[in-house]
């Protein structure tokens, strides 16, 4: 999630918290000479139907079973049915406030997170759920159909993605022109070239479609992945299409390249100095000339990525002893460039560490067809053991995305933050992850993240107050991080 990547785990958490209960799957329904219902083992406030309708998402709860649908206009599919479920059950995931149901665990822990989904009780099922629901690969009665794959990923996009706006992209046209060529019986990978076309004019990281024969993702914008490839054929003299031996020769190129880039950051730290990891060395911190160096690689894996309470614990525990070797520097350069995001309320416990007073990070709503969701204030305020209050250099990316891009929202918000480097990968909405009908997944961005200013830096990236690019071609041959040679050399007197 923001990672997010956090709505990557979405289904994932609801589906683990289930399964150690015992759910069987399938609530059914009572026949004559059936065995009576089971008693009420869910309170009656959370027993109904729930809406998230930004979100295209349905709950059913009724006396001891949950039912989870993904919806659009003309689609209904049942995305995880549980039975034997009770009330602590259901209070592992959800919460009442004011009126709603939010599903916490998707966004953090009880006890701390980013702002999860909101359902709304409903009077009944969306129209395309009161029909019934699709049939998915599995299921009796499915029936493989490319062009309803090709439907379905076209609503969501018109239905719930903020980027037909944004990039100025005719979905339903573009839809029926992709259609007019796609054979009823066309292959997978026929299928899934029909929805790289409907995917890539949206140039969004969290525009995703996974089929069976790989990964439909386009980027925001170019990152140093991109700049290397470009370099490599400049210097090889290649021009596409490129062979199995041209291919591995660019992979082998850009892989050499990304060490280096390392290397040359962490040949920065003073001369005996240790360079330190933890959390599974997505942490690292030295110091460099009295300046203190922290990189955060990815806002997911401290810990065990499947379980929110123990990242989060790892990241803390982490934290507390990179701020107590570093605590007496004058100044810290906080360095996110190769961080690809991961799940904001993780971002959130990391610039909580910046703060001695409660602080406005950003405000978020979803996109909500014409109209968006309600605004919801996020904050953060002084977390753990040790903050580090002095001034602080964040360097930022084009490979800066999602959940890393939450956390650079929350930091520029910050009197003693200056950003240095390049603007972000400019993907901050959480991926709202859905699935077609034949079991490939799917996702698109359909949420704002707005700076307390009301900014909106979705496709275009958070600007940087001092540019300075990643990772030239002419500083790796001579061995130098700009940033750190900048910042070293007082950038900031």
């Amino acid at each position: 999630m923001a990672m997010s990547q956090q709505s990557r785990f979405l289904v994932f958490v609801l589906t683990i918290a289930l399964t150690a209960c015992g759910g069987g799957g399938g609530s059914g329904s009572t026949s004559p000479g059936a065995p009576a219902p089971p008693p009420t083992v869910i309170a009656a406030q959370y027993q109904g139907t729930w809406i998230s309708e930004a979100y295209g998402r349905a709950l059913e709860i009724g006396p001891s079973e949950l039912r989870l649908l993904d919806y659009t206009s003309d689609f209904c599919l049942s995305v995880i049915s549980e039975s034997d479920v009770d009330t602590e059950d259901i209070e592992t995931l959800f919460r009442l406030s004011e009126g709603e149901l939010e599903w916490f665990a998707e966004a953090g822990t009880a006890t701390f997170g980013a702002p999860g989904t909101r359902f709304m009780a409903s009077a009944g099922l969306p129209a395309s759920c009161q029909q019934g629901f699709d049939p998915v690969a599995g299921d009796p009665g499915y029936e493989r159909d490319p062009q309803r794959e090709l439907m379905l990923m076209a609503q969501l996009l018109e239905e719930y993605s903020v980027y037909p706006a944004l990039r100025g992209v005719d979905v339903r046209g573009l839809y029926q022109d992709i259609a007019a060529t796609l054979e009823p019986q066309a292959s997978d990978k026929e299928l899934a070239e029909a929805l790289f076309e409907l995917v890539s004019p949206y140039g969004d990281i969290h525009t995703t479609v996974d089929t069976s024969v790989g990964l439909v993702k386009v980027l925001n914008k170019s990152s140093l992945v991109d700049r290397l490839f470009t370099e490599w054929r400049s210097l090889e003299g290649v021009t596409p299409p490129l062979s199995n031996a041209q291919v591995n020769s660019a992979n082998a190129y850009i892989e050499e390249q990304l060490e280096l880039d390392r290397l040359i950051t962490l040949s920065y730290a003073d001369e005996g100095a240790d360079v330190r990891r933890a959390a599974n060395d997505v942490v690292t911190w030295f110091t460099a000339d009295g300046i203190g160096y922290l990189a955060i690689d990815s806002m997911i894996g401290f810990g065990d990525s499947q379980n929110n309470a123990d990242d989060l614990q790892q990241l803390d525990q982490s934290l507390d002893r990179a701020f107590t070797d570093l605590q007496d520097v004058e100044t810290l350069i906080v360095d996110v460039r190769r961080n690809g995001g991961g799940r904001d309320f993780l971002s959130l416990a990391l610039a909580s560490r910046f703060t001695a007073n409660e602080a406005l990070a950003y405000t978020k709503q979803a996109r909500l067809g014409d109209s968006r969701s309600a605004l919801r204030e996020v904050y953060i305020e002084p977390r753990g053991s040790i903050q580090y209050l002095g001034p602080v250099f964040l360097l930022t990316s084009a490979q800066t995305a999602s959940g890393a891009e939450v956390f650079t929202l929350a930091m520029r918000e910050l009197p003693q933050v200056t950003l240095v480097g390049e603007a972000t990968q400019g993907g901050l909405s959480d991926q709202l992850d859905k699935r077609l009908t034949n079991g490939w997944s799917a996702s698109v961005g359909n949420e704002f993240y707005l700076s307390v200013q009301g900014e909106w830096f979705e496709g275009s990236g958070i600007p940087v107050d001092i540019e300075i690019p990643q990772f030239s071609l002419e500083a790796r041959l001579a061995g130098v991080d700009e940033a750190i040679e900048a910042i070293i050399e007082g950038l900031g007197e």
